[in-house]
């Protein structure tokens, strides 16, 4: 039988402090307010920070989740605009090797059928278990900022990711940016390069700029787009949602769902018995 399929979006960055975790949250907020039934994922499994973001402590979280302990409907917390949230532990790690039954089951995939979006706060870096979920989604967004160490680190991150997966929709947005020149400025930079080493392309999804109503929303644990609605970052945000709901559609696949999915593509490079 076909499960629907939800849209999976990854969002990931190759650097940690480049805002990731806040903007999955406030991506999927916006997306929730504007119609659509979303489930956040905090896949930066051991190191969780939406939990903290939204300023809860779960009493399930999602690696209690991925090793059978209790289910995903457990799990979830209702976040703002009544997003579901699978929240991460933030002092242990989901060791996958134990895993492997669950992810051939369908209850995650069925889980993950009853929302139109699926937003996965990945770790950062190019580590496997960041990799695993990435490329188990639909569509990427890739986070940099105009730090030295950001571009270098997220060029490195898109290549592995192309290497593993030419055909991928890779997205990128510039976070942190002080005008619209510097960001217009590193996209157009990135776009060469990319070009020029990797025969690739990337969609430019344009900018958040610098703002201190984030600083102030983190500060009190809730959703900047919510905190001031007016502020330019909650505005840039409403944009970046919208042309995501302008964009493709998921399809209907047989089985699946991205947790499925990141665990089998982790259990069949790191199989039981293997640690």
């Amino acid at each position: 039988m076909a499960i629907s399929k939800p849209r999976t979006l990854a969002v990931t960055s190759g650097k940690g402090g480049v805002g990731k975790s806040c903007i999955a949250l406030n991506l999927s907020a916006v997306l929730a307010r504007l119609g659509q039934r979303v489930l956040l994922i905090d896949a930066d499994l051991g190191l969780g920070n939406i939990g903290i973001l939204l300023g809860v402590s779960p009493e399930y979280t999602v690696e209690d989740v991925l090793q059978g302990r209790c289910s995903a409907e457990q799990a979830v917390v209702e976040g703002p605009e009544g997003i579901a949230v699978l929240a991460a532990a933030s002092d242990r790690e989901a060791r996958f090797w134990e895993i492997g039954e669950l992810a051939e089951r369908g209850e995650l995939a069925e889980f993950e059928a009853g929302f139109d979006f699926v937003i996965v706060d990945t770790g950062a870096g190019i580590a496997a278990k960041v990799v695993d979920f990435v490329l188990a989604a639909d569509e990427v967004l890739l986070l940099v900022t105009p730090e030295p160490t950001s571009i270098a680190d997220c060029y490195a991150t898109l290549k592995v990711l192309l290497h593993k997966r030419p055909e991928m929709h890779l997205k990128l947005l510039v976070n942190m940016a002080e005008s619209a020149g510097e960001a217009a400025d590193l996209q157009e930079k990135f776009r060469e390069i990319v070009q020029r080493f990797l025969g690739a392309e990337i969609d430019n999804r344009g900018y958040i700029p610098l703002d201190r109503y984030v600083r102030e929303a983190v500060k009190r644990q809730i959703a900047f787009v919510l905190a001031d609605p007016p502020s330019p970052a909650a505005e840039a945000l409403v944009q970046l949602a919208n042309q995501f709901l302008a964009g493709r559609s998921g399809d209907l696949i047989q089985g699946g769902g991205i947790l499925s999915q990141a665990l089998r593509q982790r259990i069949a490079a790191d199989p039981p018995g293997s640690i």
